[in-house]
């Protein structure tokens, strides 16, 4: 039997891992600089072994853990992804600018000399689109100096809330102010929002009394890291359902609640849910704790009126971001394709059985592109992806998620009680992305479907259905564990460096 000590062994599992990886994405590399590729295999493996090293140190305290491994990584990830690679990245890295300024919320103006409308930014955030999915080594764009120069671009997420680029546009602000290459706008946009995601993992970590090592290691999930490190605020949604998740398990723990904590509980819920609407219903969780857990009634019943806050909240704003939805290119694009959300409800209304097969696919047919997308990565237009890796983490993942928690002390009534819950966020992201994304009647429903909008309902799969194993060490399965999803990390950044580079 392995013991935590001998970390030689799994130091030797990552190394196979990793070499077995980036054998398997030579069929994809681009040769014309297998120098940077053997670079960046070493780099992975020196990160790789003091991520191990570090975890056999510190691993009673896997908030560190979490917080080093995702700076690591991260880092590695914001600097190895090429400008604008991340889905989406470059609207996130025009409002990331805007709010640089100081400019909390957007103004969609006339464009000069056009009949258009679009965002005020300046020409180094434009320019870089001309070099989207490029690296550094293949474009001089990083090269200049910040240019003010006014410019405009037609989108820049005015529908999501302000504090979502909080974190990048200090980043942006920072390089401004001192005087960096343009490149560092985007490269330190990246990093104050890789610090503020890491930051709040770990305090979600701290926090929570049981299933700590389940959250870790959906917090680091690659497509996780690789959120967290570019200006998207994909990464802060995710960070604060795992927070949200982490308070409830407090909850459900604790035998006296405070309302310091119910406070941090609706805030973390609410913030997230302004950012991904369906992850509302994480407010439902606290149907899930024992009401004894509450100092008295009176909190009790608070606690679980707030929910009617929160969902007010949640449909007050979606009712403003819808109309800001339509000023940038998708009010042109949803004209062309036919895309209305009322329309599409009308006609669902009026199809009951389509409405039904469209509610039976989300389960069926969507469900297979979701865990594929899971390990899908940049733009449409340039995108790279592994069905390998993604098939494989899905096996992982479900393995771990029922061999690996033990949890006796949750009752079937509160297992299905959260796979209900699951089950409604997972359908009200589908629907939202249905209704917003598809031509009225139309049949795909994965349309605008990324997986990363799932990455935190992960979490619920050792919750609801972990049985552990008590003939497995738990000391020495953790460890393997974490060495198996530091070697998906690794793979991820390794596909970048063979397709990118």
């Amino acid at each position: 039997m392995f013991k935590l000590e001998n970390k030689k062994y799994f130091i030797g599992i990552y190394a196979l891992i990793l070499s077995l990886f980036s054998l398997y994405f030579t069929y994809r590399a681009n040769f014309s600089n297998p120098e940077f590729e053997v670079l960046m295999f070493c780099i992975l493996l020196i990160a790789g072994i003091l991520s191990i090293v570090y975890y056999t140190k510190n691993n009673e305290k896997l908030h560190k853990v979490a917080l080093v491994l995702i700076i690591i990584f991260g880092i590695i990830s914001l600097f190895l992804t090429p400008i604008y690679d991340v889905s989406d990245e470059t609207e996130h890295f025009v409002r990331s600018e805007i709010v640089s300024t100081g400019e909390l919320s957007t103004n969609y103006v006339p464009i000069p000399n056009t009949t258009a409308n679009g965002y005020k930014t300046i020409a180094s955030v434009t320019t870089f689109f001309d070099n989207a999915g490029a690296n550094v080594f293949n474009t001089h764009a990083d090269d200049d100096k910040i240019d003010y120069t006014p410019s405009y671009f037609n989108s820049a997420f005015a529908q999501n809330p302000f504090y979502g680029y909080l974190a990048q546009g200090i980043g942006v602000f920072l390089a401004k102010c001192l005087d960096l290459n343009a490149i560092w706008m985007l490269w330190l946009g990246r990093f104050f929002n890789l610090l503020l995601y890491a930051g709040i993992i770990a305090v979600a970590i701290k926090k929570a009394p049981v299933f700590k090592f389940p959250l870790l290691i959906v917090s680091i999930l690659p497509i996780a890291i690789y959120q967290a490190a570019s200006t998207s605020c994909d990464g802060l949604f995710s960070a604060l359902a795992i927070l949200a998740f982490s308070y409830f398990l407090y909850f459900y723990k604790t035998p006296k609640i405070t309302w310091t904590d119910l406070g941090i509980f609706y805030i973390a819920v609410i913030l997230c849910g302004l950012l991904k609407t369906p992850y509302l219903a994480l407010s439902l969780l606290i149907f899930l704790v024992p009401n004894t857990n509450f100092s008295d009634k009176k909190q009790n019943i608070i606690a679980k009126l707030c929910i009617l806050v929160a969902l007010g909240i949640g449909i007050a704003w979606s009712s403003y971001a819808t109309t800001q939805l339509a000023n940038s290119w998708r009010g042109e694009y949803f004209i062309q394709k036919n895309v209305s959300a009322s329309g599409q409800i009308d006609y669902l209304l009026a199809n009951p059985l389509i409405a039904l097969q469209r509610f039976g696919e989300i389960y069926s047919t969507a469900l297979p592109t979701v865990i594929d997308r899971f390990f899908y990565f940049s733009n449409s237009v340039r995108e790279y992806s592994s069905t390998l890796l993604a098939g494989l983490y899905f096996v992982f993942f479900c393995l771990f998620s029922v061999f690996y928690c033990n949890s006796e002390d949750l009752n079937l009534k509160t297992r299905v009680k959260g796979f209900l819950i699951f089950v409604l966020i997972y359908s009200g992201v589908m629907a939202v992305q249905y209704l917003t994304w598809s031509p009225v009647g139309g049949e795909n429903v994965t349309s605008g479907v990324f997986s990363r909008y799932f990455m935190p309902l992960l979490i619920f799969l050792p919750f609801v259905f972990g049985i552990g194993n008590k003939k497995i060490d738990k000391q020495t399965l953790s460890f393997l564990v974490l060495t198996i999803a530091i070697g998906f990390i690794s793979g991820m950044l390794m596909l970048t460096t063979a397709v990118k580079y």
